[in-house]
């Protein structure tokens, strides 16, 4: 937990250009890909064991997951970009799913994971969209907030007594943000207090660094394999069409 409350508000702006990272290997081919459209695939949402969310068919012979942090702006141009041409031309027709795992950062990008993921299934996508197009209010509104009471918040104490994470999201604006996607105060406050919510999010970013040696976001896995020079919707979708033919 330490070396993310570490991170002050300021030097948040700063990661922003750290975002990025190089993958070391290719999705596998998968032949000839047939659509299924039997179901409304969009809105089928399941939580993995790995902890990320999956839309779409879970039986997809095309599986992508997307490690992805909400204070990076790749990350957030990649889901701009992307949502609608990934569900209406691929994750529609079964023939593709879509997994995203929060690769957390610092306190303020835990905090935002920890409300994305608050209401479970149902919203998350809805709550990530949402905060990603949100990201540059954030960042605006939390560095003019007092940098000494942010720093209050990085400390053993304060993460012991539920604050910090709690504190993060006021500070950024995000309890409202996220009001009008069906998360009261109230619950927002809890999840925001969550530990067993935080240990699941920086276990998926162990994982991703030492089982996937992710070093930077946004990266994808392709069928389980690290998929190179992928970083945005442009080379995802390339990839993907000489996956499909």
């Amino acid at each position: 937990m330490t070396n993310f409350l570490k991170v002050s508000a300021i030097a948040l702006a700063a990661t922003l250009a750290a975002c990025g990272g190089e993958t070391s290997a290719n999705g596998t081919e998968v032949g000839m890909v047939e659509a299924d459209t039997s179901q409304n695939w969009v809105e089928m949402v399941t939580k993995t064991e790995d902890g990320g969310f999956l839309m779409g068919n879970p039986d997809a012979p095309i599986t992508i997951v997307e490690y992805a942090s909400l204070t990076c702006s790749h990350c957030a141009s990649f889901a701009e970009e992307s949502f609608t041409p990934l569900t209406e031309n691929y994750i529609s027709q079964g023939t593709v799913n879509f997994e995203v795992r929060n690769f957390v950062r610092d306190p303020l990008d835990l905090s935002a994971a920890l409300l994305s993921r608050c209401n479970g299934e149902g919203p998350f996508f809805q709550l990530n969209e949402r905060l990603f197009a949100n990201q540059g209010a954030m960042f605006e509104t939390i560095q003019g907030a007092d940098q000494a009471s942010l720093q209050a918040l990085a400390t053993p104490e304060a993460l012991q007594s539920g604050r910090t994470f709690v504190g993060f999201a006021e500070a950024a604006g995000l309890i409202d943000v996220v009001g009008g996607l069906g998360i009261s105060e109230q619950q927002a406050r809890t999840c925001l207090a969550d530990t067993a919510a935080v240990t699941e999010l920086e276990e998926m970013r162990n994982t991703a660094l030492n089982d996937h040696n992710i070093t930077g976001t946004p990266a994808f896995l392709i069928n389980g394999q690290l998929a190179a020079g992928v970083s945005n919707w442009a080379q995802l979708e390339a990839r993907l069409q000489e996956l499909v033919q």
